[in-house]
Protein backbone atom coordinates (compact mmCIF):
# COMPACT_ATOMS: atom_id res chain seq x y z
CA UNK A 1 0.00 0.00 0.00
CA UNK A 2 1.15 3.87 -0.79
CA UNK A 3 0.64 4.38 2.98
CA UNK A 4 3.70 1.74 3.86
CA UNK A 5 5.56 4.53 2.42
CA UNK A 6 4.70 7.44 4.37
CA UNK A 7 7.71 7.57 7.01
CA UNK A 8 10.06 6.68 4.17
CA UNK A 9 8.89 8.67 1.44
CA UNK A 10 6.98 11.86 3.29
CA UNK A 11 7.34 14.32 0.27
CA UNK A 12 6.21 12.08 -2.08
CA UNK A 13 3.77 10.31 0.02
CA UNK A 14 1.74 13.74 1.14
CA UNK A 15 2.10 15.40 -2.68
CA UNK A 16 0.48 11.90 -3.83
CA UNK A 17 -1.85 11.64 -1.36
CA UNK A 18 -3.42 15.30 -1.64
CA UNK A 19 -4.01 15.00 -5.25
CA UNK A 20 -5.90 12.55 -5.29
CA UNK A 21 -7.75 13.41 -1.84
CA UNK A 22 -8.44 17.48 -3.07
CA UNK A 23 -9.49 16.03 -6.76
CA UNK A 24 -6.84 17.59 -8.47
CA UNK A 25 -5.00 14.30 -10.27
CA UNK A 26 -2.86 15.06 -12.66
CA UNK A 27 -2.86 13.13 -15.55
CA UNK A 28 1.22 12.77 -15.85
CA UNK A 29 3.45 12.40 -13.07
CA UNK A 30 7.07 12.84 -13.11
CA UNK A 31 9.04 10.14 -10.72
CA UNK A 32 12.38 11.68 -10.01
CA UNK A 33 13.82 8.43 -8.35
CA UNK A 34 17.19 9.27 -7.22
CA UNK A 35 17.89 5.56 -7.58
CA UNK A 36 15.69 4.49 -4.58
CA UNK A 37 15.65 0.67 -4.72
CA UNK A 38 12.01 0.38 -4.24
CA UNK A 39 11.01 2.88 -6.97
CA UNK A 40 8.96 0.43 -9.34
CA UNK A 41 7.05 -0.95 -6.03
CA UNK A 42 6.22 2.93 -4.86
CA UNK A 43 5.07 3.58 -8.85
CA UNK A 44 2.63 0.74 -8.48
CA UNK A 45 1.95 1.31 -4.64
CA UNK A 46 0.67 4.90 -6.03
CA UNK A 47 -1.07 3.04 -9.62
CA UNK A 48 -3.35 0.93 -6.66
CA UNK A 49 -4.23 4.23 -4.62
CA UNK A 50 -5.87 5.32 -7.77
CA UNK A 51 -7.24 2.55 -9.02
CA UNK A 52 -8.67 1.09 -5.36
CA UNK A 53 -11.01 2.25 -3.81
CA UNK A 54 -9.84 0.50 -1.00
CA UNK A 55 -6.27 2.04 -1.38
CA UNK A 56 -7.98 5.41 -1.08
CA UNK A 57 -9.24 5.17 2.28
CA UNK A 58 -6.70 3.52 3.61
CA UNK A 59 -8.31 -0.03 4.28
CA UNK A 60 -5.92 -2.30 6.19
CA UNK A 61 -7.09 -5.48 4.52
CA UNK A 62 -6.51 -4.15 0.77
CA UNK A 63 -4.28 -7.08 0.09
CA UNK A 64 -7.06 -9.16 -0.01
CA UNK A 65 -8.87 -7.80 -3.11
CA UNK A 66 -9.07 -9.18 -6.55
CA UNK A 67 -8.13 -5.59 -7.98
CA UNK A 68 -4.94 -5.32 -5.94
CA UNK A 69 -3.92 -9.27 -6.08
CA UNK A 70 -4.26 -9.17 -10.42
CA UNK A 71 -2.13 -5.70 -10.47
CA UNK A 72 0.56 -7.57 -8.48
CA UNK A 73 0.41 -10.59 -11.10
CA UNK A 74 0.70 -8.27 -14.06
CA UNK A 75 -2.92 -9.30 -15.48
CA UNK A 76 -4.82 -5.96 -14.87
CA UNK A 77 -6.21 -4.94 -18.07
CA UNK A 78 -6.45 -0.89 -16.89
CA UNK A 79 -2.75 -0.84 -15.83
CA UNK A 80 0.46 -1.08 -17.98
CA UNK A 81 4.02 -1.33 -17.76
CA UNK A 82 6.61 -0.07 -20.12
CA UNK A 83 10.08 -1.17 -19.66
CA UNK A 84 13.41 -0.57 -22.00
CA UNK A 85 13.37 -2.95 -25.10
CA UNK A 86 17.36 -3.45 -24.46
CA UNK A 87 19.04 -0.24 -24.13
CA UNK A 88 16.02 1.98 -25.17
CA UNK A 89 12.22 2.66 -24.77
CA UNK A 90 11.27 2.29 -28.45
CA UNK A 91 8.50 4.09 -30.17
CA UNK A 92 6.49 1.02 -30.95
CA UNK A 93 6.43 0.00 -27.55
CA UNK A 94 4.40 3.37 -26.60
CA UNK A 95 2.50 3.14 -29.97
CA UNK A 96 1.02 -0.36 -28.94
CA UNK A 97 0.32 1.40 -25.51
CA UNK A 98 -1.72 4.09 -27.30
CA UNK A 99 -3.66 1.81 -29.50
CA UNK A 100 -4.56 -0.44 -26.31
CA UNK A 101 -5.34 2.62 -24.43
CA UNK A 102 -7.81 4.44 -26.84
CA UNK A 103 -10.16 1.39 -26.59
CA UNK A 104 -13.06 2.12 -23.74
CA UNK A 105 -12.14 1.23 -20.07
CA UNK A 106 -14.02 -1.91 -18.97
CA UNK A 107 -12.41 -2.81 -15.01
CA UNK A 108 -12.05 0.79 -14.03
CA UNK A 109 -12.57 4.60 -14.22
CA UNK A 110 -9.15 5.14 -15.11
CA UNK A 111 -6.63 3.57 -17.47
CA UNK A 112 -2.60 3.55 -15.91
CA UNK A 113 0.75 3.78 -18.02
CA UNK A 114 4.04 3.45 -16.13
CA UNK A 115 7.44 4.25 -17.90
CA UNK A 116 10.44 2.94 -16.46
CA UNK A 117 13.56 4.43 -17.24
CA UNK A 118 12.02 7.22 -18.78
CA UNK A 119 15.30 8.47 -19.91
CA UNK A 120 15.57 5.42 -21.72
CA UNK A 121 12.93 6.39 -24.54
CA UNK A 122 14.67 7.03 -27.52
CA UNK A 123 14.02 10.48 -29.49
CA UNK A 124 10.90 8.84 -31.95
CA UNK A 125 9.49 7.29 -28.66
CA UNK A 126 9.99 10.56 -26.75
CA UNK A 127 8.12 12.53 -29.78
CA UNK A 128 5.26 9.72 -29.70
CA UNK A 129 5.04 10.34 -25.81
CA UNK A 130 4.69 13.80 -25.95
CA UNK A 131 1.80 14.29 -28.18
CA UNK A 132 0.16 11.56 -25.98
CA UNK A 133 0.81 13.86 -22.95
CA UNK A 134 -0.19 17.41 -24.83
CA UNK A 135 -3.28 16.13 -25.75
CA UNK A 136 -4.07 14.21 -22.70
CA UNK A 137 -7.25 11.95 -22.44
CA UNK A 138 -10.22 12.29 -19.12
CA UNK A 139 -8.93 8.96 -17.07
CA UNK A 140 -5.27 8.25 -18.64
CA UNK A 141 -2.89 8.31 -16.28
CA UNK A 142 0.74 8.34 -17.16
CA UNK A 143 3.89 7.54 -13.94
CA UNK A 144 6.68 8.19 -15.33
CA UNK A 145 9.71 7.31 -13.51
CA UNK A 146 13.13 8.28 -14.01
CA UNK A 147 16.93 7.88 -12.42
CA UNK A 148 18.05 11.26 -14.74
CA UNK A 149 15.62 13.99 -15.46
CA UNK A 150 17.88 15.86 -17.06
CA UNK A 151 18.17 13.25 -19.78
CA UNK A 152 13.88 14.14 -20.59
CA UNK A 153 13.22 16.76 -23.25
CA UNK A 154 12.03 19.90 -21.40
CA UNK A 155 8.87 20.02 -23.10
CA UNK A 156 7.96 16.20 -21.69
CA UNK A 157 8.88 17.75 -17.68
CA UNK A 158 6.68 20.81 -18.24
CA UNK A 159 4.04 18.20 -19.02
CA UNK A 160 4.34 16.24 -15.79
CA UNK A 161 3.63 17.23 -11.87
CA UNK A 162 7.17 16.70 -10.51
CA UNK A 163 7.42 14.16 -7.31
CA UNK A 164 10.89 13.48 -5.94
CA UNK A 165 11.76 10.29 -3.87
CA UNK A 166 14.73 10.36 -0.89
CA UNK A 167 17.14 7.21 -1.71
CA UNK A 168 16.80 5.35 1.80
CA UNK A 169 15.72 5.81 5.23
CA UNK A 170 16.47 8.93 7.08
CA UNK A 171 19.32 8.71 9.27
CA UNK A 172 17.86 9.73 12.34
CA UNK A 173 16.20 6.90 12.51
CA UNK A 174 18.78 4.57 12.67
CA UNK A 175 20.32 5.20 16.82
CA UNK A 176 18.25 2.33 18.15
CA UNK A 177 19.36 -0.11 15.51
CA UNK A 178 22.33 -2.73 16.18
CA UNK A 179 24.17 -4.13 13.26
CA UNK A 180 27.78 -6.21 13.27
CA UNK A 181 28.48 -5.04 9.88
CA UNK A 182 28.99 -1.72 8.38
CA UNK A 183 28.69 -2.84 4.85
CA UNK A 184 25.04 -5.01 5.22
CA UNK A 185 23.77 -1.81 7.36
CA UNK A 186 24.47 0.00 4.27
CA UNK A 187 22.66 -2.38 1.79
CA UNK A 188 19.98 -3.04 3.89
CA UNK A 189 19.01 1.39 4.38
CA UNK A 190 18.55 1.69 0.52
CA UNK A 191 16.17 -1.43 0.38
CA UNK A 192 14.44 -1.33 3.40
CA UNK A 193 10.95 0.49 3.47
CA UNK A 194 11.09 1.45 7.45
CA UNK A 195 13.07 0.73 10.25
CA UNK A 196 10.97 -2.94 11.33
CA UNK A 197 12.12 -3.85 7.65
CA UNK A 198 15.46 -2.45 8.00
CA UNK A 199 15.86 -4.82 11.42
CA UNK A 200 14.65 -7.64 10.31
CA UNK A 201 17.11 -7.64 6.84
CA UNK A 202 20.15 -7.28 9.68
CA UNK A 203 18.79 -10.31 11.27
CA UNK A 204 18.36 -12.39 7.95
CA UNK A 205 21.37 -14.58 7.46
CA UNK A 206 20.31 -15.46 3.75
CA UNK A 207 20.07 -11.56 3.44
CA UNK A 208 24.35 -11.59 4.23
CA UNK A 209 24.90 -14.59 2.56
CA UNK A 210 23.60 -13.11 -0.62
CA UNK A 211 25.79 -9.93 -0.07
CA UNK A 212 28.69 -11.91 0.75
CA UNK A 213 28.33 -13.92 -1.84
CA UNK A 214 28.31 -11.35 -4.56
CA UNK A 215 31.31 -9.63 -2.87
CA UNK A 216 33.22 -13.12 -3.18
CA UNK A 217 32.25 -13.94 -6.68
CA UNK A 218 33.43 -10.04 -7.99
CA UNK A 219 36.67 -10.68 -5.88
CA UNK A 220 37.54 -14.36 -7.17
CA UNK A 221 36.37 -13.22 -10.88
CA UNK A 222 38.87 -10.21 -10.75
CA UNK A 223 41.63 -12.00 -9.49
CA UNK A 224 40.50 -15.69 -11.91
CA UNK A 225 38.71 -14.04 -14.37
CA UNK A 226 37.55 -16.26 -16.88
CA UNK A 227 38.80 -19.75 -14.67
CA UNK A 228 35.86 -18.64 -12.46
CA UNK A 229 33.56 -20.33 -14.91
CA UNK A 230 34.95 -23.60 -13.00
CA UNK A 231 33.61 -22.68 -9.62
CA UNK A 232 30.39 -20.63 -10.85
CA UNK A 233 27.83 -23.24 -8.70
CA UNK A 234 29.52 -22.89 -5.75
CA UNK A 235 29.93 -19.12 -5.99
CA UNK A 236 26.78 -18.43 -7.52
CA UNK A 237 24.07 -20.65 -8.58
CA UNK A 238 23.68 -22.35 -5.31
CA UNK A 239 22.66 -19.17 -3.56
CA UNK A 240 20.71 -17.17 -6.52
CA UNK A 241 18.33 -19.56 -7.62
CA UNK A 242 15.28 -17.39 -8.45
CA UNK A 243 14.91 -14.03 -10.42
CA UNK A 244 14.55 -12.08 -7.35
CA UNK A 245 17.51 -13.00 -5.49
CA UNK A 246 19.63 -12.76 -9.08
CA UNK A 247 18.60 -9.31 -9.85
CA UNK A 248 19.55 -8.31 -5.87
CA UNK A 249 22.76 -10.26 -6.20
CA UNK A 250 23.34 -8.33 -9.33
CA UNK A 251 22.16 -5.58 -7.34
CA UNK A 252 25.35 -5.81 -4.79
CA UNK A 253 28.05 -6.36 -8.05
CA UNK A 254 26.56 -3.15 -9.04
CA UNK A 255 27.11 -1.21 -6.18
CA UNK A 256 30.73 -2.86 -5.65
CA UNK A 257 32.10 -1.98 -8.64
CA UNK A 258 30.52 1.38 -7.92
CA UNK A 259 32.71 1.59 -4.64
CA UNK A 260 35.48 0.85 -6.66
CA UNK A 261 35.41 3.52 -9.35
CA UNK A 262 34.84 5.89 -6.03
CA UNK A 263 38.31 4.86 -5.24
CA UNK A 264 39.64 5.18 -9.00
CA UNK A 265 38.07 8.93 -8.61
CA UNK A 266 39.27 9.60 -5.04
CA UNK A 267 35.91 9.92 -3.33
CA UNK A 268 34.41 8.39 -0.35
CA UNK A 269 33.28 4.93 -0.10
CA UNK A 270 29.13 4.68 -0.10
CA UNK A 271 28.88 0.97 0.80
CA UNK A 272 32.08 -1.11 1.36
CA UNK A 273 34.28 1.54 3.70
CA UNK A 274 35.40 -2.07 5.46
CA UNK A 275 36.11 -3.42 2.18
CA UNK A 276 38.48 -0.38 1.71
CA UNK A 277 42.44 -2.20 1.24
CA UNK A 278 40.75 -4.80 -1.28
CA UNK A 279 38.77 -2.51 -3.35
CA UNK A 280 41.93 -0.51 -3.51
CA UNK A 281 43.99 -3.72 -5.03
CA UNK A 282 40.69 -4.11 -7.45
CA UNK A 283 40.84 -1.08 -8.32
CA UNK A 284 44.68 -0.39 -9.27
CA UNK A 285 43.37 -3.59 -12.03
CA UNK A 286 41.18 -2.12 -14.17
CA UNK A 287 40.81 1.75 -15.60
CA UNK A 288 38.40 4.09 -14.79
CA UNK A 289 36.33 3.20 -18.07
CA UNK A 290 37.13 -0.37 -17.64
CA UNK A 291 34.73 -0.16 -14.45
CA UNK A 292 32.39 1.73 -15.74
CA UNK A 293 32.26 -1.24 -18.38
CA UNK A 294 31.97 -3.71 -16.37
CA UNK A 295 28.83 -1.17 -14.45
CA UNK A 296 26.93 -1.26 -17.91
CA UNK A 297 27.23 -5.26 -18.81
CA UNK A 298 26.28 -5.82 -15.01
CA UNK A 299 23.04 -3.64 -15.16
CA UNK A 300 22.16 -4.90 -19.01
CA UNK A 301 22.41 -8.59 -17.13
CA UNK A 302 19.80 -7.60 -14.77
CA UNK A 303 17.70 -6.40 -17.54
CA UNK A 304 17.85 -9.62 -19.17
CA UNK A 305 16.84 -11.43 -16.51
CA UNK A 306 13.41 -10.10 -16.23
CA UNK A 307 12.63 -11.57 -18.86
CA UNK A 308 13.58 -15.54 -18.24
CA UNK A 309 16.56 -15.86 -19.57
CA UNK A 310 18.28 -19.03 -18.57
CA UNK A 311 20.11 -17.95 -15.31
CA UNK A 312 23.57 -20.56 -16.30
CA UNK A 313 23.50 -18.81 -19.86
CA UNK A 314 23.26 -15.78 -18.23
CA UNK A 315 25.64 -15.64 -15.72
CA UNK A 316 28.54 -17.23 -18.24
CA UNK A 317 27.97 -14.86 -20.54
CA UNK A 318 28.07 -12.33 -17.94
CA UNK A 319 31.96 -13.43 -17.02
CA UNK A 320 32.55 -13.61 -20.72
CA UNK A 321 32.02 -10.06 -21.63
CA UNK A 322 33.53 -9.20 -18.03
CA UNK A 323 36.34 -10.62 -19.26
CA UNK A 324 36.38 -9.00 -22.67
CA UNK A 325 36.20 -6.05 -20.94
CA UNK A 326 40.07 -6.44 -18.51
CA UNK A 327 40.96 -7.63 -21.85
CA UNK A 328 41.09 -4.22 -22.92
CA UNK A 329 37.80 -4.78 -25.47
CA UNK A 330 34.99 -2.18 -24.93
CA UNK A 331 31.96 -2.96 -23.70
CA UNK A 332 28.98 -3.60 -26.59
CA UNK A 333 26.10 -3.23 -24.18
Amino acid sequence: MLEDYKEIQPIAYKILTNSVSKGHISHAYLIETNEYPKKMEFAIAFAKFLLCKNHQTFHQNCQECRLCERIDHGNFTELKIIEPDGLWIKKEQLEELQQEFSKKSIESENKIYIINGAEKMNLSAANSILKFLEEPESGIIAILLTDNIYQLLDTIISRCQIVSLKKSIDDFSYEKISYESQMLFNIAKLYAVNIDELNSLLEDTQYKIMIESAVKFVNIYEEKQKNILIEMNQLWNSVFQDKEKIMFGLDIIVLYYKDMLNIKLNRPLEIFGELNNTLITLANKNTVYQICDKIKIVMASKHKIKYNMNQNLLMDKLVLELEAVSNGESCKS
